[in-house]
């Protein structure tokens, strides 16, 4: 069982001041090499860090994007191990509703929103907002059923120093598209030859609305022990299998990262470097919604360091930079064990880019926070 409670009574968001969820709680019954799970379950598929193509099993809590938590859902899952491979499949009778930001969120669009279709009509628009804009939300739909019966398959090959994956899985989208239904414009002029800007009252609240869609994904990962290098791998391509008109939905993708990481001694304790490049074909236009964070990852490169001088004491420093979109991004923290179950931490981060890219949508948001945590 794993509980999770979390209690923020001054978030401007009504909506996020209190948030409860079981993770995981499920009864597994094992008779080697035959292993059955029932009950709410947390998937982790694919083996690269940061940017995971394979991993879109479980909805997710997206209060804060750059933080997204995944979500457990009701499972049924089977394993067999073989020697050199294993065989996961998995069923989800009924899937998880991804939580969107809410209403007055620091995380919706607060200067610039780029938006594929407003009202299922108009086309590519980006929206100057005014410094007291409001949202709202509408009752979300679900089309084609997308949340029943997702299911997924994974197989597991096992070499000296090589691990291969191939994964497959159809359900809802762990991301659903949220498009706006409805706004008051004051003025309206051309942004570019194909996009036109949008002056937003802002006595008017804009109307926006989640849509659960049914997507297939068919993948492969590897990671690769080479000398003293880690290289990790993955390539995914998903299709989307609802259709709605004027670009409600996101169209089909093939995403792919790859990372090389190596660990050195540094005195009594180590350091571990991680690079990694990330690319990814789409066929839809960038839209600023809340959830589409995934959009800076279209072209990108990553560096990081985990430094960790004793047991008790873990620093990271991790840098991306959007190569499409031109925007960046800066991530420090540095955690210390305070006693057993007990850890505390600080970490700090920078976002930078045009308020229409996917990462300087959030320019303003820089921020650093202090946690305590305490596991038993």
């Amino acid at each position: 069982m794993q509980p999770l409670v979390q209690w923020d009574p001054d978030n401007p968001s009504q909506k996020e001041r209190y948030y409860q969820d079981l993770q995981e709680g499920y009864v597994q019954w094992q008779s080697l090499p035959w292993t059955v799970q029932a009950g709410y379950n947390i998937q982790s598929w694919g083996d690269t860090d940061v940017f995971n193509p394979l991993d879109v099993v479980n909805a997710r809590r997206y209060y804060d994007p750059f933080r997204s938590e995944k979500m457990g859902a009701p499972t049924l899952l089977l394993k067999r191990e073989w020697e050199r491979f294993f065989l996961e499949a998995l069923w989800i009778p009924m899937q998880r509703e991804t939580v969107v930001p809410g209403d007055n969120s620091r995380w919706l669009p607060r200067e610039l929103y780029k938006s594929r279709t407003i009202d299922n009509s108009f086309g590519p628009s980006v929206l100057s907002l005014p410094s007291n804009i409001q949202y709202r939300y509408q009752q979300h739909i679900t089309q084609d059923n997308a949340l029943k019966h997702n299911f997924g398959a994974r197989l597991k090959f096992r070499f000296t120093g090589f691990d291969w994956t191939l994964a497959g899985f159809e359900g809802a989208s762990v991301a659903p598209a949220v498009n706006i239904r409805s706004l008051r414009a004051l003025t309206t002029v051309a942004f570019d030859a194909q996009t036109l800007q949008i002056n937003v009252d802002p006595n008017t609240p804009i109307t926006l609305r989640a849509i659960y869609y049914k997507t297939r994904m068919m993948g492969t990962s590897f990671v690769w022990v080479l000398g003293d290098y880690l290289v990790k791998g993955a390539s995914a391509y998903t299709k989307v299998i609802s259709k709605l008109p004027n670009d409600q939905l996101p169209l089909d993708s093939h995403e792919n990262a790859l990372g090389l990481e190596r660990s050195f001694s540094l005195g009594s304790g180590t350091l571990t470097a991680l690079a990694q490049g990330t690319y990814v074909n789409r066929k839809d236009k960038v839209d600023g919604n809340s959830v589409s964070l995934s959009r800076m990852f279209d072209k990108a490169a990553m560096v990081g360091l985990r430094w960790a001088p004793s047991e008790k004491i873990t620093g990271t420093a991790s840098f991306l930079y959007d190569i499409r979109y031109k925007g960046h991004f800066e991530h420090l923290d540095l955690g210390i064990k305070i006693a057993d179950g007990w850890n505390a931490k600080i970490a700090g981060d920078i976002m930078s880019g045009k308020p229409e890219t996917p990462i300087g949508t959030y320019d303003r948001n820089d921020r650093v926070t202090v946690s305590l945590n305490l596991t038993k």
